[in-house]
């Protein structure tokens, strides 16, 4: 990552599920380039992001792997810098968009993190001169009868479904 982005990476967005992903990558990355900034994707009704304010919707989400009712051992939530919530109709949208505009095959948590990298660009009115790094760490094998499937959409009040 560090070579294919010559060493200028602003932010890395990943989803937090374990945490361990997000604490090993915050760890590493830090040490080469301590000015990168960590983005954890968390969905509301999960309570992992901090602070504890962040989580005041409380519920269900539809996106799997990615957030908890408890907070994981291994996840070092001092390692990430920001925080984006997200929810389910934007996260399978932007997931449902990878797919047919990008070819790639990703899942739900995948459509979030982009979502909430998205977000969070905006947020922090960045423009094109800065790099955001993405990890797109699942894929759409296990969600073929789910989010990709109009009935499952409508089912789940998941419409807009396009």
């Amino acid at each position: 990552m560090l070579y294919q982005c010559d060493g200028k990476i602003d932010a890395i967005a990943i989803s937090v599920g374990t945490g361990g992903c997000v604490t090993g990558i915050a760890r590493k990355i830090k040490e080469k380039l301590p000015s990168t900034l960590i983005v954890g994707i968390d969905p509301h009704g999960s309570i992992l992001a901090i602070p504890q304010s962040l989580n005041t919707i409380q519920g269900t989400y539809k996106v799997e792997g990615i957030g908890y009712d408890f907070i994981p051992r291994v996840l070092e939530r001092a390692h990430v810098d920001h925080w984006v919530k997200t929810s389910d109709i934007p996260s399978f949208k932007v997931a449902r968009e990878l797919i047919q505009k990008e070819g790639l095959l990703v899942g739900g948590s995948s459509g979030s993190t982009m979502w909430g990298a998205i977000e969070f660009a905006k947020r922090m009115g960045w423009g094109k001169d800065k790099r955001i790094v993405v990890l797109l760490a699942d894929s759409v094998r296990n969600y073929i009868t789910k989010f990709l499937s109009k009935e499952w959409c409508v089912e789940n009040r998941m419409l807009p479904y396009e």
